[in-house]
């Protein structure tokens, strides 16, 4: 299931989203709480009654009680909360001039608001909390909630202009880094595989078009490092920029990234893995991917000079390293 998508088979995970189902053949004015209990059953019917009752859940988009009742083509929302933001956030200034800032984001920080976190966000930090303040600062580029690394913001509109531009004509070389299960072979080398959405699923995943179809997707791969008998270290770089397309392509060749639930669990279980506080029993090297966009290069809309920002490895993920090795 995609964000904020009706008719796809059941309730998802989308931190924050709202994510909503179609209610199947076999539910007969049947009561909201006993059909979610029934088809959801990663809730018990009690949990789903206090979600109900706190009002994260609507009915044909109107706000439901535990008196509600659901029939066949009805649509059901479930409103997800936002994750908790990062704890003491400090977020650093990689890069600034007259037209350009740099910042190393952290895993676990939204880029904008949404939800009731209208504050905890990159965007609301760096233009109201930050000192000095940056009020004009509008996002260049986007990282996923988990995924820390380099984020290039502009502080004009012409700026921004120009340089959303050459991101989206793919003239930005963005440099990642990743933790992956395996050691790929051969150590390099690129994977050229056509990405779509995933019909029907419970989740906003992506996956492979192998049969046709979906848009073009090339990611470039070497093996900076093996840690221990299991793991490696890969420096990435994306030709393209699709959703999710390092975490897919990987997950595809067999090498999917340590912490990445998403592509190693099935939507069931990935759904109660976030909503029951992430267990170290189900990801038990990270609980989160270990995915960092380590370099961002453009030449500066401004300057014409090449610009190259970088962002040192989190602690997350060198401990991560630390561990791995260990294991030889």
């Amino acid at each position: 299931m995609s964000k904020s998508v009706a008719g796809s088979g059941a309730l998802a995970d989308n931190t924050g989203m709202d994510v909503s189902s179609k209610v199947p053949t076999g539910f007969k004015n049947a009561l909201l709480v006993d059909y979610l209990a029934a088809r959801f059953s990663y809730f018990s019917a009690q949990t789903w009654a206090g979600l109900v009752e706190n009002g994260r859940l609507s009915h044909n988009n109107r706000s439901c009680t535990l008196e509600t009742r659901v029939r066949q083509g009805d649509v059901v929302t479930y409103h997800m909360p936002d994750p908790a933001p990062p704890e003491n956030l400090h977020i650093p200034i990689l890069y600034e001039d007259d037209w350009l800032l740099g910042v190393a984001k952290p895993a676990g920080l939204r880029m904008h608001s949404q939800g009731k976190f209208v504050t905890e966000n990159l965007i609301y930090y760096l233009r109201y909390q930050h000192e000095p303040p940056y009020p004009e600062a509008d996002l260049v580029n986007r990282l996923d909630t988990y995924t820390s690394g380099v984020v290039v913001l502009a502080k004009d509109k012409e700026t921004l202009r120009q340089l959303s531009a050459s991101f989206a004509a793919g003239e930005v070389e963005k440099t990642y880094l990743a933790v992956v299960h395996g050691q790929p072979e051969p150590a390099g080398g690129v994977i050229d595989l056509p990405l779509g959405g995933v019909a029907g699923a419970q989740t906003a995943r992506q996956q492979v078009m192998r049969d046709g179809g979906g848009k073009t997707a090339v990611t470039h791969y070497h093996t900076l490092e093996t840690l221990g008998p299991s793991h490696a270290l890969l420096q990435l770089r994306p030709q393209t920029g699709r959703t999710h397309q390092l975490r897919v392509h990987l997950a595809a060749i067999g090498h999917p990234i340590v912490g990445d639930a998403l592509y190693q669990m099935s939507d069931e279980d990935y759904l109660h893995w976030v909503q029951n506080g992430r267990s170290s029993s189900q990801m038990p090297l990270l609980q989160r991917q270990a995915l960092h966009c380590a370099a961002t290069q453009f030449i500066h809309p401004a300057t014409g000079k090449q610009c190259a920002l970088e962002a040192p490895l989190p602690a997350d993920i060198v401990d991560l390293i630390v561990i791995l090795k260990r294991e030889a």
